[in-house]
């Protein structure tokens, strides 16, 4: 698997040679079939309430945009590793990790107080998530910028593999 964030979540999977990838979501036009539906029926149909689907994690995730989506992704990673699919976390291996995030304030105090806290979110995170997984190289970078005209920036990327094996293998325990 190939992550890569900067404004917009990108993930590719590669099996062998075949690339395929997995968000962003493309979706294919539907065609549209008219049916001739009995004015009874149409009445019927009209006055039921039709179910809305909830969008999944991946979509909700892939929504959200800048250091917030970051962070609820980071959030969400860092809770199923360590609680539901921790058998499968350990199996992943990570190649390369790297984050970059620019902390931007209004003034020097709130560049200060935003660092902080950032630092205290992001670090702690990664931890849990390279010690659950074996991960062979990652790279931290939160730094703030005093600059008025600057923007707060984020990037990250990952790349990392799990054998076909381990996902099996915790599919089927999940199964039973």
């Amino acid at each position: 698997f190939t992550a890569v964030y900067t404004d917009m979540l990108s993930v590719k999977l590669k099996v062998l040679f075949f690339e395929f990838t997995l968000v962003p979501f493309e979706k294919k036009p539907k065609k549209k079939r008219k049916k001739k539906v009995p004015k009874k029926k149409k009445e019927k149909t009209d006055t039921k309430t039709k179910k809305e689907k909830k969008p999944s994690l991946v979509k909700k995730l892939s929504d959200k945009k800048g250091v917030d989506g970051l962070f609820s992704m980071l959030a969400e990673i860092v809770k199923l590793a360590s609680t539901t699919l921790k058998g499968l976390f350990t199996s992943i291996v990570i190649e390369r990790f790297d984050l970059s995030l620019t902390v931007v304030g209004e003034d020097a105090a709130d560049t200060a107080l935003k660092y902080g806290k950032l630092c205290g979110v992001v670090y702690p995170a990664v931890s849990v998530i390279c010690s659950t997984a074996k991960c062979e190289d990652y790279n931290v970078n939160v730094t703030p910028d005093f600059d008025d005209e600057a923007k707060m920036r984020t990037s990250a990327h990952a790349q990392f593999y799990i054998r076909v094996y381990h996902i099996f293998r915790y599919g089927l325990k999940a199964a039973i």
